[in-house]
């Protein structure tokens, strides 16, 4: 089968790392995340983090990519790409490795965002985003547009309907 990168696109809190994490295992495919580059890095992306850090995470994101596709793996890339910028940067380098490209927005209601973050704060399963962190980066977010061909994964059985098609499964309504 060819290597395709596959990135995952939705606001934090939206259940990104949990569906990139499934389908990874599901394809064999190598798991970039931007959250493992940052806390590497010594970076926690849920406080104030400087946009050319940020950038920095990204291009080491898309070196990693470029040569996982060399290798003839898959990819499968978890950010939010809350910029259409990032999403066509990731789009160009799976174009260069001649690699399909797919766009899952996990198109997640805010209530329901809003709900995580407060159940996070509460058990601390995994590090906070700071209030004033959210709202910016909800202010920001440029939400993929039609042209972008994005597969919209808005409930479980979206994204279980997606592998099934992959996998070439009978394909429910």
């Amino acid at each position: 089968m060819k290597p395709e990168l596959i990135a995952l696109c939705g606001l934090a809190f939206s259940g990104k790392s949990t569906i990139a994490r499934r389908v990874a295992a599901e394809m064999g495919a190598e798991l970039i995340s931007y959250d493992a580059i940052n806390a590497a890095r010594g970076f926690d992306g849920g406080t104030v983090m400087d946009d050319s850090e940020w950038e920095k995470t990204g291009l080491m994101a898309a070196t990693t990519a470029r040569s996982v596709l060399a290798s003839g793996r898959s990819v499968v890339v978890d950010d939010t790409f809350s910029h259409r910028f990032l999403r066509d940067r990731f789009r160009q380098v799976s174009a260069s490795a001649g690699a399909p490209f797919v766009l899952l927005f996990v198109d997640t209601p805010l209530a329901m965002i809003d709900a995580r973050i407060a159940e996070n704060a509460r058990t601390g399963a995994r590090g906070p985003i700071a209030p004033d962190v959210f709202a910016h980066h909800r202010a920001r977010f440029q939400f993929p547009g039609d042209d972008e061909q994005p597969v919209r994964l808005a409930s479980a059985a979206d994204l279980e309907r997606w592998l099934a098609g992959r996998r070439g499964d009978n394909v429910p309504a």
